[in-house]
């Protein structure tokens, strides 16, 4: 897989992410078929904080996690379940490995994200997180005021 080089990664949200996690999505880049998603991917798990899998991180965005966030080009929130490719059938999950997916990973309530993609700026901001209970919500009204960097 090769990788735009020269990407801006400043201005990044840091995020933190299970050494189970880490390992589940390296895996699953070696076999991935949409570059771009991949590399958006790569580049959040070579700059997370690795933590060992006992942390407690219910107010972070995992796989399997439940996530209340909007997009930038939709300014109405969106919940879903962050999964793996296969589990993405449902309309309700996101896959990791599309660029949502990967910008939603390890982030946290409050937290904003800002990629490129097809030379499109993009961004979405988090704004509950949960497990299979109630959401861990950062406290806002309808929607979010987006930051330019």
């Amino acid at each position: 897989m090769t990788c735009a080089k020269g990407r801006r990664l400043e201005g990044r949200p840091p995020i933190v992410l299970t050494e189970k996690d880490r390992e589940i999505l390296s895996r699953l880049l070696r076999d991935a078929t949409d570059a771009g998603a991949a590399c958006l991917l790569r580049e959040e798990i070579d700059r997370a904080e690795i933590v060992p899998d006992g942390v407690a991180m219910e107010s972070l965005v995992r796989l399997g996690s439940e996530v209340k966030f909007v997009e930038q080009e939709n300014p109405m929130a969106r919940r879903a379940r962050l999964v793996v490719p296969e589990q993405a059938a449902d309309r309700h999950c996101i896959s990791v490995l599309t660029s949502v997916g990967s910008a939603l990973i390890g982030l946290g309530p409050g937290q904003s994200f800002r990629w490129t993609e097809r030379g499109l700026e993009r961004s979405l901001a988090v704004l509950a997180v949960g497990a299979n209970r109630a959401l861990t919500h950062f406290p806002l009204n309808a929607t979010h005021r987006f930051r330019r960097p």
